[in-house]
């Protein structure tokens, strides 16, 4: 997170107050990162298969369930902290790394397996401390709590031939990543702020990764 001077950046933000707003460019870059790391997913859930006529359909398939963990894991991760921050009347937009794309997209044609850096939600304005452990708490907050509804739909409705179980890890294994307490990790500026509100977060994460592991 980038903080700078909030009037340098808009001078009639203020009368903005706590409204969600997405500029083009960000739409532009939310659009990439989401297709990008979907392609991804879908090298990933797809590997060791061969396309034919047959398997068109099983394709497509595939591409809509690995867009759904993008956006319902990422996404909605990056989403929690820009909300947060623009309910402080922060200015607070999305930026996709380039970068960090083609290495996920590299890795998970290659290797297998995704490690990706997509991007971050950048900040500019009077951010206090609190403010900005509780505007960094925000993106592990949501993932925990997808998690958490996915898990109670895994014992009530079963699995839908595993994607619920999937976003269940996903978020939860994001959340926890998120909360190492080092620069640039969420983790580093929540416990700075507060370190029960850090320590309450890795117990959430844990219990949840360990009831997947050990029940789901």
């Amino acid at each position: 997170m980038d903080i700078d001077g909030l009037r340098r950046v808009d001078p009639q933000y203020r009368i903005q107050k706590g409204q969600i707003r997405f500029s083009r460019t960000e739409i532009i870059h939310i659009a990439i990162a989401v297709l990008v790391l979907s392609i991804a997913f879908t090298a990933i859930l797809y590997r060791g298969s061969r396309l034919n006529d047959d398997e068109i359909l099983n394709f497509v398939e595939i591409f809509a369930v690995a867009l759904l963990l993008v956006v319902c894991s990422f996404m909605l991760h990056e989403f929690g902290h820009k909300f947060v921050a623009q309910r402080y009347n922060v200015w607070s937009e999305f930026r996709a790394y380039p970068s960090g794309l083609m290495i996920a997209l590299l890795f998970s044609l290659v290797a297998g397996f995704l490690f990706a850096a997509p991007g971050a939600v950048y900040i500019r304005g009077d951010v206090s401390r609190e403010m900005n452990g509780k505007i960094s708490l925000a993106g592990p907050a949501v993932n925990f709590a997808v998690a958490a509804v996915a898990m109670i739909l895994c014992f009530s409705v079963g699995g839908f031939w595993g994607i619920i179980p999937m976003l269940m890890y996903l978020n939860a294994m994001l959340g926890l990543f998120n909360m190492i307490p080092i620069l640039p990790f969420d983790g580093s500026k929540i416990f700075a702020w507060n370190k029960f509100a850090y320590a309450a977060m890795i117990a959430i994460g844990a219990a949840e990764l360990a009831v997947y592991f050990l029940f789901v």
